[in-house]
């Protein structure tokens, strides 16, 4: 059977808390989505310290500012992904990728094909395209799940392949866009939970690419017009 490697496990765990509570931070704020933020997800991710002081504070910010978060949050929600969303900070990776149609649709596809080798497809209640912040998040997450669940259950193979996985999301997709995404998120929205949200976003990512020791194939900063 699988050895049990002693704080990789939580460490994988609390990592997809924190991927879970970015992905549903961004979802629309129904009030469905905002119980299992309060009651399931906050509760794991008011327990991590990463132990670097930065990081620990803007997480802190980010939790404090969705407990806090009255019947406005919607409408910041609408602010950031509606009206705005075509110009500021498109929520899609392909809307940073400035070639053209035969590129993003390319694009699309390695995103999409990430997912399936994982079982996963887009869909749900929420119909969005493989590319939104949302769903690369949530991708994040389940992935670090299934590395928590491989470091207690499986062997090095399966452990090495959601490592793999994980570093080359990031390098390929993630990364390449999500910290661009974040600082304009946190500089146009009004509401404070998508200001700290935004800060949030950049700062994890920049450091889970640092601690998987990957960059990305480019750095996507500004949206095409």
């Amino acid at each position: 059977g699988a050895r049990r490697i002693p704080g990789r496990a939580e460490a994988a765990t609390a990592r997809s808390a924190v991927y879970s509570f970015l992905s549903r931070s961004l979802a629309l704020p129904t009030d469905a989505q905002r119980a299992v933020i309060l009651e399931a997800v906050l509760p794991l991710v008011e327990q991590i310290e990463t132990g670097d002081e930065e990081l620990d504070g803007l997480l802190a910010a980010a939790v404090g500012a969705q407990r806090a978060a009255g019947g406005d949050l919607r409408r910041g929600h609408q602010a950031v992904f509606t009206h705005i969303e075509s110009q500021d900070c498109p929520p899609y990776e392909t809307a940073y990728d400035h070639r053209d149609v035969f590129r993003q649709t390319a694009v699309m596809a390695d995103v999409s094909g990430f997912y399936l080798a994982h079982g996963v497809k887009i869909g749900g209640v929420e119909r969005e395209r493989p590319d939104h912040i949302g769903a690369e998040l949530e991708f994040m997450a389940f992935m670090a799940r299934k590395e928590a669940y491989a470091l207690d259950n499986l062997g090095p193979e399966e452990v090495s392949e959601c490592e793999r996985t994980q570093a080359h999301f990031l390098r390929d997709h993630l990364g390449r866009w999500a910290p661009s995404f974040g600082r304009r998120m946190s500089e146009v929205a009004g509401h404070p939970a998508f200001v700290a949200v935004g800060k949030l976003l950049v700062a994890w990512v920049e450091a889970d690419m640092a601690a998987w020791g990957v960059s990305p194939t480019e750095r996507l900063n500004e949206p095409r017009p």
